[in-house]
Formats: structure tokens, C-alpha cells, sequence
């Protein structure tokens, strides 16, 4: 009897996951430098979409007195994910799902039509690998790339894993229904010369709990997994200036497939940590680089 309590509830508390640590230009920072302070349980999940728990973890990002870490645009910026507590893993492997990235200017706070999204990875129907399968063969790594083209100045960088265990039933629908969602904030100073800004979406309110990418059984073998939330910021699209006045709804833009007749048209679609990876140490050397397996499993938005 013992032991099973313990299955059911110890497994949960460890079985979570947040950013720990973040890399730049091949340096692994110390622990929680330049990353938003998550709530008292930094492990446990936000499960409601409409919470502004969605954005950080925290209701409201706690950036008085904290460090912007300087990331010239167009590099490619490390997140890495681990669990609190005595293990040492990035997240459970039951806890499969998609890896997203968004960006909003910190003098938001991240509250209204601000974000917009950098980074997708999905579902490889081929491998029958999701991202989380990705992160933990990584040691919690999630690599992306900042726009290139983006205005200058302070930014929050949320990554995000949603977890699909429980996401068979919708969120209220018992006590343990619904996807997990897992977003950790970093706080960043573009540094460059672009002019865009594309921010345009709210958080909470790209996604609803019904939507096909966080109401979705992982267990009755379905293949077609559509990633939540809206398209991937392509960067030259946006105008200098943007007014940040389009709104998303309840409905989803949904994911076209990648084919030969519809390839990605942004490199932020499920790129692989090519620095770092493996490392939990504070030097990360070129030796750590990876070859990025295949992008047949990100998705474009149409």
C-alpha cells in the first residue's frame, strides 16, 4: 500500500519540469541567471489555458532587479529543462508532447497582444519521436534561434513544454484531465539593428482547451498531431512599427503538413540543440554539436 501511494504521488511531483538554466554563444549560465522567478513549486504545472499563470508560471513576470543577458539577434539561444527535486532527468518520459517558443518586448510584462511565436517541434509520425523524447535525449536542452530582423531592446523568451499524458479527457473534465503545460520565462537584450516587431498575440488566448494540439489522446496510436497555437513568426514579414492591434481567438491557426510541395520556410521549425547538449556543466564545447535530425515533423502555419 505504501508503495503505491508513493507511485501516485511522488511520481507526479518529480515526473515535472522547468528552465534551470540558459546557454549563450556556447557559455552555460549559472543556475536561474537571466530567467523569470517561476512560483513557490517551480515542478508543478499550469493546466488551465485561460490562467496568467500561462505566461511564466507566475501571474505577473517578476522583473524588477533581474538580468537581462545580452543575445545578439539572429544567434541561436539555449533553454535548458530539468526537474527540481533528487532526479536528475529533464522530464519524464510519459510526459510526451510539443516544445513552442514565444517572444514579447519586457516593457509588456507580457500582458496583451505581445507575443509571437519563434520556435515549434512537434510529432515525427516516421521515428515515432516527440519533442520531449528530443529534450531528454538532449539532457534538457531546447536550442533556438532569435529573429534576426527583431527591434533591439529587452525581451521576455518563454519556452514551453506541453505535456499529453492526461490530455484524452478536457481540462475539467475530472480532477486530472487535460494537458500540462510547463512554461519557464528567460529575459534577454536583443542586441542588433532590425526594426520588427511582430508581437501580435495574447497569452493566455492562443490556445483554447479544446483544440486538436492540447485535446489530443496519446494513447490510441493517432499519427496527426497538429501543434497548438499561432504560426511561426517568419522573420522579413513583419512591419517596422507594428501596432500590435491583430487578436487571436478561441480557433486555432492550424499547421499545415510539411511536404515537397509545402517545405518549412523558417528555421525554428524543431531545430535540435547543436550546442550544449549533454552538458551540465558551465563550458559547452563544439564537440557537443549534433547533426539536426529530419524536420518532417514540424509543422508550418498557414
Amino acid at each position: 500500500m505504501n508503495k503505491f501511494f508513493f507511485l501516485i504521488f511522488a511520481v507526479p511531483i518529480w515526473a515535472h519540469t522547468y528552465m534551470t538554466n540558459v546557454s549563450i554563444d556556447g557559455e552555460k549560465l549559472e543556475e536561474n541567471k537571466c530567467i523569470v522567478k517561476p512560483w513557490n513549486n517551480e515542478n508543478f504545472p499550469e493546466k488551465d489555458v485561460t490562467s496568467k499563470n500561462m505566461l511564466c508560471r507566475s501571474e505577473s513576470p517578476q522583473l524588477n532587479g533581474g538580468t537581462f543577458c545580452d543575445v545578439q539577434a539572429g544567434s541561436k539561444f539555449v533553454m535548458h529543462f530539468h526537474e527540481s527535486g533528487p532526479t536528475d532527468r529533464a522530464i519524464s518520459d510519459s510526459h510526451k508532447g510539443p516544445c513552442l517558443a514565444y517572444m514579447a518586448k519586457a516593457e509588456s510584462n507580457g500582458d496583451g497582444n505581445v507575443w509571437f511565436k519563434i520556435y515549434e517541434d512537434g510529432y515525427d509520425a516516421s521515428s515515432d519521436t516527440w519533442c520531449v523524447d528530443t529534450l531528454i535525449k538532449n539532457d534538457g536542452a531546447l536550442e533556438v534561434t532569435i529573429p534576426a530582423d527583431i527591434s533591439p531592446g529587452n525581451y521576455l523568451l518563454r519556452g514551453e513544454i506541453i505535456a499529453l499524458h492526461e490530455a484524452d479527457r478536457v481540462y475539467g473534465e475530472d480532477e486530472n484531465a487535460g494537458a500540462e503545460f510547463f512554461p519557464s520565462c528567460a529575459m534577454i537584450n536583443v542586441v542588433g539593428t532590425g526594426a520588427a516587431n511582430p508581437g501580435q498575440y495574447a497569452i493566455p488566448g492562443i490556445y483554447d482547451k479544446s483544440d486538436p494540439g492540447i485535446h489530443f489522446n496519446l494513447w490510441d496510436g493517432d499519427k496527426n498531431y497538429v501543434i497548438p497555437g499561432p504560426p511561426l513568426y517568419v522573420p522579413g514579414t513583419a512591419p517596422a512599427g507594428n501596432t500590435n492591434t491583430t487578436k487571436i481567438g478561441t480557433t486555432p491557426v492550424v499547421n499545415a503538413p510539411v511536404t515537397a510541395s509545402n517545405p518549412p520556410v523558417n528555421n525554428n521549425t524543431g531545430g535540435k540543440s547543436k550546442s550544449c547538449i549533454k552538458k551540465r556543466h558551465n563550458k559547452c564545447s563544439s564537440s557537443s554539436r549534433k547533426k539536426k535530425r529530419s524536420r518532417s515533423k514540424k509543422h508550418n502555419k498557414a
